[in-house]
């Protein structure tokens, strides 16, 4: 049986902070090209929780980037330096005093799997025969499970099936302590799959209908992500639930050829355990998610068109969407209207991108989408400019000293959503938003080492929260740059590296106004080679 690399697996994440919590305190980390994947569950409450992830998911990116030492020591080393990381950051601040996380991370390097894992949530491997979870839950009721002293549905029912005994940041680690890591080392085939998750699913949704769901929508990665989690919420989402999950080239034919051959119609078999999870779930939870179906019914008119660039093939496709490949995104833009979503396979676009009012611009999977500059173009370049509402996610812009970023992302107008981008290099400015724009940004990771983060122009109505926004160098420059008597919403972001100049532009006071609530660390990692 033929083994799968990591470039040749094709993987989606989904996040939700569920039906009952206000805030999500997960992130996820999904790096296909350098095969890198993890799902973190903020521990701490307010804004700890996010805290404690954004620290880790940073911290582990830098440190999994640099090919140094075994798969298994660059886990370990970097579980352990996200933890010393978030252990010394709740130490300075009050506010965030015992903040920790729980997280699983999978390195697939050379067709083999080396995961690390510390807590509750969880890596499970699929094959067209079932599902194998390969971690072990670190807490009280999961080593019960383990041992079968518990059932599955037992363990999931159990009123301390909360509880960890091991978590990333509580208290100051060695990469080599025993215990602390979890390593578990497997292979990859080409007809398998990995799915990592929080306990927002776990709790909730147990593993034959995890696996259920999984052959019901193999091939479409997305599709698969978007299910799961709203069977958590179906079920009651009774906490944030965070998914990842990435298969090989071969998994999905192998699925569809089991379903024939043992005569299993997997749609019908969904159907059903689809109707034990509503009952299981609340009449409340029911009814939020009923009503959910219909707001998003109502916002996503059936017109709506979906515009592929990078995809193989030709204009349309058998399920009836309006769909079409380009090799362009200009191209896909220059069609699209207004609620059409523009989807970038991944790869490297050397474009600059113009986004109409109306239209998405996301990447179909979130980190693989880079946009950079053609070497040798003259004049000042901006990666994406966006007027009006719609959403951009999931893309990456890259700077660098040969092909330079002068703006990375342009707003200006209606109400506009800003989400997972990363932003990294130097630039003048990271995000610039015009005069009376509307923009949400969230979940994003701006690394640069020139010019600020964020630039915001006079009357300009802009809510930053959950992002990183990390200096590279000297601090020469804020973060964010307030041009006229603007007052921006931050709420549970991180800032590294900026010393005492985090906001320019607002008195001393303001700035500490505005700051509550966020997170500030006075160093910055190395920039990622």
């Amino acid at each position: 049986m033929s083994r799968v690399r990591s470039s040749e697996l094709t993987a989606a994440c989904q996040t939700d902070a569920g039906r009952v919590r206000a805030n999500n305190e997960d992130l996820f980390l999904c790096d296909v090209e350098r095969g890198i994947f993890a799902v973190i569950d903020g521990v701490g409450g307010q804004a700890a929780g996010e805290v404690a992830a954004a620290i880790a998911r940073r911290v582990m990116l830098d440190r999994l980037a640099r090919p140094l030492g075994t798969p298994a020591e660059r886990v370990r080393e970097a579980i352990a330096l996200a933890n010393n990381e978030i252990f010394r950051a709740s130490e300075e601040s009050p506010a965030h005093r015992g903040m920790t996380c729980v997280l699983t991370v999978a390195v697939v390097d050379d067709r083999r799997i080396t995961i690390g894992h510390v807590g509750d949530s969880r890596l499970y491997k699929l094959s067209p025969d079932g599902i194998r979870k390969l971690t072990h839950d670190h807490s009280p009721v999961g080593e019960r499970e383990d041992a079968r002293e518990l059932t599955e549905l037992q363990a999931m029912r159990h009123p301390r099936r909360h509880e960890v005994f091991r978590d990333v940041g509580g208290v100051y680690r060695d990469k080599d302590e025993q215990p602390f890591v979890e390593i578990v080392e497997d292979t990859i085939e080409d007809d398998s799959a990995i799915l990592l998750c929080t306990d927002g699913l776990t709790d909730l949704v147990p593993s034959s209908a995890i696996a259920d769901v999984v052959r019901t929508h193999a091939g479409d990665p997305q599709a698969v992500a978007d299910a799961l989690v709203r069977s958590a919420n179906d079920a009651g989402g009774t906490d944030n639930v965070t998914v990842l999950y990435a298969e090989g080239p071969a998994f999905a034919r192998a699925v569809r050829a089991r379903a024939v051959s043992t005569g299993v119609n997997i749609s019908q078999r969904i159907a059903g355990t689809r109707a034990t999870w509503l009952a299981a779930g609340t009449l409340a939870g029911a009814l939020a998610a009923l009503l959910l179906s219909w707001s998003l019914f109502a916002a996503s008119p059936p017109s709506a068109r979906t515009l592929q660039v990078g995809a193989p093939g030709g204009p349309g496709n058998n399920d009836g969407d309006a769909r079409r490949a380009f090799t362009r995104i200009a191209d896909a833009v220059a069609s699209a209207r207004a609620g059409d979503i523009v989807q970038l396979e991944p790869g490297a676009y050397d474009e600059q991108v113009k986004v109409p009012d109306g239209v998405d611009l996301i990447a179909r999977i979130p980190g693989t989408a880079t946009l950079t500059r053609s070497a040798g173009t003259a004049g000042e370049w901006t990666a994406i400019t966006a007027s009006g509402s719609g959403r951009i996610r999931g893309i990456r812009i890259v700077s660098t000293s040969n092909a330079p970023v002068d703006v990375g992302i342009s707003v200006s107008g209606g109400d506009r959503r800003i989400e997972l981008i990363d932003l990294d290099g130097p630039m003048n400015a990271a995000i610039d938003v015009g005069d009376a724009a509307s923009v949400t940004i969230n979940g994003c990771f701006v690394h640069t080492g020139r010019g600020p983060a964020l630039v915001i122009d006079a009357a300009a109505d802009v809510t930053a929260a959950n992002n990183a926004f990390v200096h590279v160098g000297a601090a020469a420059q804020p973060a964010l740059v307030l041009k006229g008597d603007t007052w921006p919403i931050l709420d549970r972001n991180v800032f590294g590296g900026y010393g005492a100049a985090i906001i320019a532009g607002v008195p001393a006071d303001i700035t500490a106004q505005l700051l509550s609530g966020n997170f500030v660390v006075s160093s910055a990692p190395a920039a990622v080679p």
